[in-house]
């Protein structure tokens, strides 16, 4: 039996002859996942795909593997690659190609993008004797200049989710895009047609052709095409769903018995390679829908109504601590691109470059989790990796400390970077702070510490909270900045520092910044000298009192450490020691916030790494620690969750100033590696 449908329109009728569907799997694997993680998977999920295909000779499927997963499998399952060489011979199934780490592409320089296609092609042909012919990309990230260079991999198309075409041009065709010269296929993946297991796969497959059959019955091609083809992802939990109730198995049966006129359940490339008509068209820039409604204010969905495409750089701009990620990916790609040294490091460094370009690290999932600190972290580990090994190439003269000023994060402000040996740092002229601290011992950036936001942490800070943000509070601000509440006005964690002299020779920045204290609103001025050395900085301040009255407050310099324990959402892996009035103390700030006077030395050690940050301040001082815990969104409950911590560090002094006088205070801060400690112990 086969069915056909006929619907008229002002007195004529329309046909669709055939329909083509495209069915695809899409397989996950984070960056974080373990050998045991894919082992779990494989034998739910990825054993019973080609389980499936092998044992049902007439159904057609494709498959899209990650390259790490990819690369697991052909080592831990060989005998799983000789199935789906089979398979893929009997023309039963194609192997989808794209970046091997699941990159986001248009963020990437094109020595990386091609790097990660060719990485990926390379497996595939070795796991399955065939070069893909396709490609996915992460939430459909797409950029018109990407073109070239997927042509140039032996790409002949992509899959684009159906949100980022115009229009006009969603007529279930393929369409045909030209950049330079060079051109690519797109076809259009509907979510609308997502598979559904509550539903007869009769139905479904019923509901599809008269869906498709009624929105084209009037466009401009009906008399000219009587195919059209829709392309339909099916993630892996999908699969596993559909698979267990043999819903799949029942489809591939209704459209072979009840459809087989009608209905082809084909593969890409056979569609392509049969097919002569394709649309010609421009896809703007974009992401897919559900995943851009993301993109415009934090952690808050809200639909694009305006006449442009949302990006993946609106989204960057909406979540700082992903765009830092960025900021700091393209600096160890322009290390590397600059390397003449030594190859196999660079070729190292270059890999280790690809896993944190991971997409899990600077956009969200479509359902509104938010790439966490965990993905963060551990792509500035594979950053902090791969300046190692840049560092190790560079030749006969080897690394040599450096100090460089350029607009480092894009927002047209120089900036001032620190490529030492223990850290590389990035100082910002807001608030004159360090707002970078990548500590070279294989760990990430101790400077990745999100802000509250009012709507989840009911608190609202006004600053971004690096390492050394100065504040300035009356007695009744510092009151309440001791009990985590946002207070004072500003000075000087909001203040935009000028720049009074750089020494590149002596790694030295030299700041001035400018405010009003208080409800007097009296003149005050601070000027900041950041000398940058092998082991950390050297940071002096001169507090001075502008205006015709007294002053009296206290001066604040903070520090926050991000999360490096993910073993639970709470963790908080740091424990301060201080000497206070002579006498070591150790501080427990695991839950609360906690303050000791007449401080002479403070050490902060990072339990999970063994790395220690010490505060040597020139006199004595107070200190408040106190643990941050975040709130976000989370894709299980309407209530936000605590995401994560920080951990905050505060040095503080009182102060009283007369009109017209100063006062300095200097800090010593050290970063303490293990080496160097064992050294120390090994020395007595």
């Amino acid at each position: 039996m086969s069915y056909r449908i006929e619907i008229s329109h002002q007195g004529i009728f329309f046909y669709l002859k055939k329909l083509n569907i495209c069915l695809y799997v899409t397989a996950s694997a984070s960056v974080l996942s373990h050998s045991s993680d894919f082992e779990d998977k494989y034998q739910k999920i990825y054993k019973n795909i080609v389980s499936f295909l092998y044992e049902n000779p007439k159904n057609k499927l494709a498959l899209s593997f990650p390259g790490p997963l990819c690369s697991w499998i052909e080592k831990e399952h060989s005998e799983y690659t000789q199935l789906l060489s089979k398979i893929s011979s009997r023309k039963q199934t194609e192997l989808i190609g794209g970046g091997y780490y699941n990159p986001v592409f248009p963020l990437l320089f094109p020595q990386d993008r091609t790097g990660q296609i060719d990485l990926m092609t390379s497996e595939l042909r070795k796991a399955v004797g065939k070069r893909p012919r396709g490609m996915t990309l992460f939430n459909s990230i797409w950029d018109t200049n990407l073109v070239p260079c997927f042509h140039s991999c032996g790409m002949e198309y992509v899959f684009l989710d159906s949100s980022l075409i115009p229009k006009e041009k969603r007529c279930f065709l393929p369409l045909i895009v030209n950049e330079q010269g060079k051109s690519l296929n797109i076809l259009s993946v509907n979510r609308e047609f997502i598979l559904n297991p509550l539903v007869e796969p009769k139905e479904y497959l019923r509901n599809i052709f008269d869906t498709v059959n009624y929105l084209t019955k009037d466009d401009e091609y009906n008399t000219v095409k009587d195919e059209r083809i829709v392309a339909i992802k099916i993630d892996e939990n999908q699969f596993e769903k559909i698979y267990t109730s043999h819903w799949l198995e029942r489809l591939y049966l209704a459209a072979q018995e009840l459809f087989s006129e009608s209905i082809n359940i084909t593969l890409p490339v056979e569609y392509l390679h049969r097919s002569d008509f394709k649309i010609h068209s421009y896809i703007p820039s974009g992401i897919q829908s559900d995943v851009a409604k993301w993109a415009k204010t934090p952690y808050k969905a809200q639909e694009n109504n305006s006449n442009f495409q949302t990006t993946i750089f609106d989204f960057l701009l909406t979540y700082k601590r992903n765009h830092a990620l960025y900021n700091r990916m393209l600096y160890i790609s322009l290390l590397i691109n600059q390397c003449k040294g030594d190859k196999i490091r660079k070729r190292i460094a270059r890999e280790k470059l690809w896993i944190a370009q991971s997409g899990e690290g600077y956009v969200c999932n479509p359902d509104g989790v938010f790439a966490n600190n965990a993905v963060r972290q551990y792509a500035y580990r594979s950053l902090t990796e791969a300046e190692k090994l840049i560092r190790d190439a560079s030749g006969i003269d080897g690394f040599k400390e450096v100090a460089t000023s350029y607009d480092y994060n894009g927002d047209g402000l120089t900036d001032y970077v620190f490529a030492m040996k223990q850290h590389n740092s990035c100082v910002t002229p807001k608030g004159a702070q360090i707002c970078e601290l990548d500590v070279m011992h294989n760990t990430g950036n101790y400077a990745d510490s999100p802000s509250r936001i009012m709507q989840f942490d009911k608190v609202d800070d006004k600053y971004e909270r690096g390492f050394f943000v100065d504040h300035l509070f009356t007695p009744e601000e510092f009151a309440d900045y001791k009990k985590g509440s946002p207070s004072g006005t500003g000075i000087f964690s909001q203040v935009l520092f000028k720049e009074e002299d750089f020494d590149s020779y002596r790694h030295e920045i030299k700041f001035i910044g400018r405010g009003k204290f208080s409800a007097m609103n009296v003149p005050v001025s601070l000027k900041k000298r950041i000398s940058a050395n092998s082991n950390g900085f050297m940071v002096q301040y001169i507090l001075k009192n502008e205006g015709p009255f007294d002053i009296k407050g206290t001066f604040v310099v903070e520090s926050n450490f991000t999360q490096t324990d993910f073993s639970s959402a709470r963790a908080n892996s740091y424990k301060v020691e201080a000497i206070s009035n002579g006498n070591v103390e150790e501080i427990d700030v695991k839950e609360t916030s906690r303050s000791l006077k007449k401080i002479s030395f403070v050490q902060v050690t990072d339990t999970s790494n063994d790395i220690s940050f010490v505060y040597q301040p020139n006199e004595d001082c107070d200190l408040f620690c106190m643990p941050l815990f975040l709130r976000r969104p989370a894709s299980y409950s309407d209530i936000p969750q605590i995401s994560g911590t920080a951990f905050v560090n505060s040095i503080c002094w009182n102060v009283e100033l007369t009109p017209g006088m100063e006062i300095e205070k200097t800090i010593d801060f050290t970063i303490i590696i293990p080496k160097k400690r064992k050294a120390k112990k090994t020395k007595k």
